[in-house]
């Protein structure tokens, strides 16, 4: 870094102010929040100020859920309920108030939508938000068919997330990297998920008779992606894929 006195008088100026907008830099990244509130608030210093408010907690809580009837196939419903994550998700304080349930629930509601492409952003997020897997509470959900695709969706995480450690990559963004395809791969912790999930039934041949015969099977099984072939959500009589938890 160079000594101001060294440097011409208006490149030192420029330096100067710069050293100090960095020196003013928080990790809450206000002025870079205000920039991307202002695109869809016409108050975006209001709205900042109002996410800093804890109401009615300072986690927020989980939105109105919409049963697994009125999700299925409703790609409209699922954009419109995630619009506030496309608009927040990079503020920073609105992270910090995000809920894992929260994001396991736009995950759900994707995939019940039949739109899968925001599964991979938002496993994305979910990934390097850090959040335990083995520590998400019970929602004991009573809709049988979001609760099976809930706990079938974490189940899967534990998977996908312990391949891309194994693959190097890391949360906190601090990857490993291999410098040929003969070295071994580096070494980690597997994470496991909460026991809970264990004992979430699988979805009976009763929770589908009010469905639309196109999201049910003659074996008496959801069907949200026709030929779906992973064993953990059919375990619990759900036909689907997973790729997009699989990004990378």
């Amino acid at each position: 870094m160079p000594k101001l006195r060294t440097l011409p008088f208006w490149l030192a100026v420029k330096v100067f102010i710069r050293r100090i907008i960095y020196k003013l830099k928080t990790p809450l990244n206000l002025r870079g929040s205000i920039a991307i509130l202002r695109h869809n608030h016409k108050h975006p210093y209001l709205t900042l100020l109002r996410l800093f408010i804890p109401w009615p907690t300072w986690r927020f809580p989980l939105p109105e859920p919409v049963p697994a009837k009125e999700m299925l196939g409703n790609e409209a419903l699922m954009t419109r309920r995630r619009c506030s994550f496309n608009k927040y998700m990079s503020v920073p304080i609105w992270r910090i108030r995000d809920t894992p349930l929260r994001s396991l629930h736009r995950l759900y509601e994707s995939m019940a939508s039949g739109e899968y492409t925001p599964i991979g952003r938002e496993t994305e997020y979910f990934w390097y938000r850090g959040w335990a897997l083995e520590t998400i509470e019970d929602p004991q959900d009573p809709d049988p068919i979001r609760y099976a695709i809930i706990a079938s969706l974490i189940e899967e995480l534990v998977t996908a997330f312990n391949w891309r450690l194994s693959l190097g990559m890391r949360r906190n963004h601090q990857h490993v990297l291999r410098s040929s395809d003969d070295d071994p791969y580096p070494p980690y912790i597997p994470l496991s998920g909460p026991r809970w999930t264990e004992h979430v039934p699988p979805i009976m041949p009763e929770h589908l008779e009010c469905l639309p015969l196109e999201f049910t099977s003659e074996e008496h099984q959801l069907v949200l992606e026709e030929k779906g072939c992973n064993k953990i959500f059919l375990k619990r009589n759900i036909v689907t894929n997973v790729g997009w938890l699989y990004t990378i």
